[in-house]
């Protein structure tokens, strides 16, 4: 019993707690940015509201999950790691799929290309397709160890992670630098800002995740790792578009979104700050 709590429910439980933290932190970022930015456009208005459902069921699994793990007695065979917990794993996937994909768009934007926005695509698709297929043949497969296909689908998952968050963080690291002058007094604010909370924070639990699984597979740690991802990836999204009110005081720009998103409609924060540029200088004053 107590190798079960150490190795199977105690990683899990506390990755639930700091879970429980991250979706704090969300909903608190989450009310801030629908005060902030009540005229924002409606496809990211959505998107807000879809990644805070997925994580309040994924939530709600684990919570369940948890505690029907707690009264699990081991030796009677059922399976030690209760489905739910699985289950809320599944919805893993399509938080993390949410956000890659505003970032992958936020780089075809800036870029203007379409070689690095559909090789990060790829992987975001396949990330998200490995996670589902071996949460659902887990909860199939609820008295069997994992098999050897479902390992590395595991491994390949974690490292896809990696190698899609690296690129969009450094892709976005470098077309940001290389933006009109307009930009560049905040471009380096928002270079640091993708790069540590998209790319190091996600990037690092991921590797950890991976070399924790390969040294010990049949301790969770790498489970509570991997669910804790989740909610970086909903704080990471929303930090983004919180961080837009401050980029607008520094750009003499009102606190929307029209002049400081890189809108999904295709409007560049280079022209909205190029047009006030011009009107400053034919007013009186200048």
């Amino acid at each position: 019993m107590a190798d079960y709590m150490a190795s199977t429910l105690g990683p899990v439980f506390v990755s639930l707690m700091l879970s429980s933290s991250l979706y704090g932190c969300a909903l608190v970022q989450t009310s801030v940015y629908y005060k902030l930015f009540p005229k924002d456009s409606w496809k990211i208005r959505i998107l807000v509201t879809s990644e805070m459902c997925l994580q309040t069921v994924h939530l709600a699994f684990l919570i369940v999950g948890v505690r029907e793990s707690a009264i699990y007695v081991p030796g009677q065979g059922t399976s030690e790691l209760a489905n739910t917990i699985v289950i809320g794993v599944v919805f893993g996937g399509p938080i993390a799929f949410c956000t890659q994909a505003f970032f992958v768009l936020r780089l075809y934007i800036f870029s203007h290309k379409k070689a690095l926005p559909v090789l990060c695509s790829f992987l975001v698709v396949t990330q998200v397709a490995f996670t589902i297929v071996v949460s659902v043949t887990t909860v199939i497969d609820e008295r069997s160890p994992l098999h050897l296909w479902q390992r590395w689908f595991i491994i390949s998952s974690l490292f896809i992670t990696i190698c899609a968050d690296t690129t969009i963080a450094v892709s976005m690291s470098y077309y940001l630098k290389a933006s009109k002058p307009c930009f560049g007094r905040t471009s380096r604010v928002v270079d640091r800002m993708v790069l540590y909370i998209m790319g190091m924070t996600t990037s690092i639990s991921s590797l950890a995740s991976g070399i924790s699984f390969l040294i010990a597979p049949g301790i969770y740690i790498w489970l509570g790792l991997f669910i804790i991802e989740s909610g970086l990836y909903t704080n990471s999204l929303l930090a983004a578009l919180n961080t837009r009110a401050k980029f607008s005081h520094q750009l003499q720009c009102p606190t929307s979104a029209d002049g400081l998103e890189v809108p999904l409609s295709g409007l560049i924060i280079q022209g909205n700050c190029a047009s006030r540029t011009e009107s400053r200088r034919g007013s009186p004053g200048s």
